[in-house]
């Protein structure tokens, strides 16, 4: 088999998670692979638009992007507070694809893209690397270090690694979902229709000044609710076939423009067929949603549907069973651990599994993610990031969301990079090390006796 190359860190998956651990390595001195199954580098955050985080972005190479992407005025990098916490603002997708491209290549870290990953190498017992297939056949990726950003846990799994999937009552996983986007939307007449009706909102953000024109609305326009409208156009008669009892939109970079949250689809998305279909799905209820807010929500009669999100939006599969596994307790006690690599106020966000429901439940100061959740049981020579880390279901609905994912992406580059150059497991490598690199980076770790806060009072 053809050896396409050998590194000290390979990362497997390009998401926001791939793309922080990728370039946390390479700046870190690391020869550093990043590979992707598909032709998108940033994964949810510009190819499934997924535009606002649901929490405060803490420090790192994620919130650099954020502020580069303020830099090129594509993004609102102030801290935004709603119902259940704060939460950093809004980006515009191909401004933060254009960012991330741009800190990639500054890096030095080299990115291989269409490249399918089949199997793990592994060296008595422990990773040592990846084969992939790409359009000229099967290559093999040598690895002194390997980062699972797959989302899937896919490169732990086929290592032999454990893992957790759905309610542990039922097994059922969040729907998967894809962002939408309409164009020459009356943002002052849509908002004026909000704030008249207020107890059908959840949140409803308007810009600090202004309102006149849909450009004072540009990332500064955020709501969730409809939940009686909803009712009320079924009343009417109307089909509502979205199996989801309200809605979120928040305003784009083009005036006029809302990125719309709508869309479910039940069913494991690690089922080729269920994945398939909801591709598939997911396009119906964005024109049946395009259809009700026409009829039903003020500024929207002229509207035009542009585009679904070409990234499918899967909110939950696997988690890679850990050294440690963070609980629903840890999450709501605003736990601090001694291995902490990063503090996180993500709430813990539910899109209720086989119905039409959600919840938001806010985590207060919020807690420490372990470094030892990002190490799989029984594997050497592999780390663990973003989605797939080591968490019950519960608290998988904070850790799953983006600013969580970019801490333990940075944390595994860092970690990555020391265990190649001293050829020691992960495991073994000074947690010290790991937590001076992340707060030189300016993270706050969530470590015991740690006054730091994300939002000051």
């Amino acid at each position: 088999m053809e050896l396409f190359g050998s590194y000290d860190v390979v990362v497997a998956g390009a998401g926001i998670t791939g793309v922080v651990a990728a370039v946390a390595a390479a700046r870190s001195g690391a020869r550093t692979l990043l590979v992707e199954g598909s032709g998108v580098v940033g994964g949810l955050v510009t190819g499934g638009r997924l535009t606002k985080p649901t929490g405060v972005v803490n420090g790192g190479i994620f919130r650099e992007l954020i502020d580069r992407a303020a830099g090129y005025g594509g993004a609102d990098a102030a801290t935004r507070k709603t119902y259940w916490g704060a939460y950093t603002g809004t980006f515009d997708a191909e401004v933060m694809q254009r960012v991330i491209l741009e800190t990639i290549a500054e890096s030095g870290a080299e990115v291989l893209l269409f490249a399918q990953i089949v199997d793990v190498v592994q060296d008595a017992g422990r990773v040592a690397g990846l084969r992939i297939r790409t359009k000229s056949g099967e290559k093999l990726i040598l690895a002194g270090s390997t980062v699972d950003a797959s989302g899937d846990g896919d490169v732990a799994v086929l290592a032999g690694a454990r893992f957790m999937l759905g309610r542990p009552e039922d097994g059922l996983t969040q729907p998967i979902t894809s962002y939408f986007r309409l164009v020459n939307v009356d943002f002052p007449a849509f908002a004026a229709d909000c704030a008249a009706h207020p107890d059908d909102m959840w949140e409803l953000h308007l810009p600090d000044r202004g309102g006149a024109r849909n450009e004072d609305y540009v990332l500064r326009f955020n709501m969730t609710g409809f939940v009686e409208r909803i009712r009320y156009a079924q009343s009417d008669g109307f089909a509502w076939t979205v199996p989801k009892d309200h809605l979120t939109i928040r305003a784009g970079l083009i005036p006029g423009e809302v990125n719309v949250n709508a869309t479910r689809v039940h069913g494991n998305a690690l089922d080729d067929r269920v994945r398939s279909r909801a591709a598939i799905e997911i396009r119906r209820q964005a024109y049946v949603t395009f259809d009700f807010l026409k009829r039903y929500v003020r500024g929207f009669e002229n509207a035009i549907f542009l585009d679904v999100a070409p990234v499918v939006g899967v909110r939950e599969t696997r988690r890679i069973a850990g050294d440690y596994v963070l609980t629903e307790g840890d999450v709501k006690g605003e736990a601090r651990f001694a291995d902490a690599i990063g503090l996180c106020n993500a709430p813990i966000d539910i899109h209720e599994p086989g119905g039409d429901k959600g919840v938001m439940i806010g985590v207060g100061s919020g807690y420490g993610i372990p470094y030892r959740c990002m190490l799989p049981a029984g594997v050497r020579g592999l780390l663990v990031a973003g989605r797939c880390i080591s968490v019950d279901a519960v608290a998988f609905g904070s850790t799953r969301n983006t600013p969580a994912c970019a801490l333990t992406g940075e944390a595994a580059g860092y970690a990555a990079t020391i265990a190649a150059a001293r050829a020691v497991e992960p495991r073994d490598v000074p947690l010290a090390e790991i937590q001076a690199a992340l707060r030189g980076n300016g993270v706050l770790l969530g470590v015991p006796d740690d006054d730091a806060v994300l939002v000051p009072a």
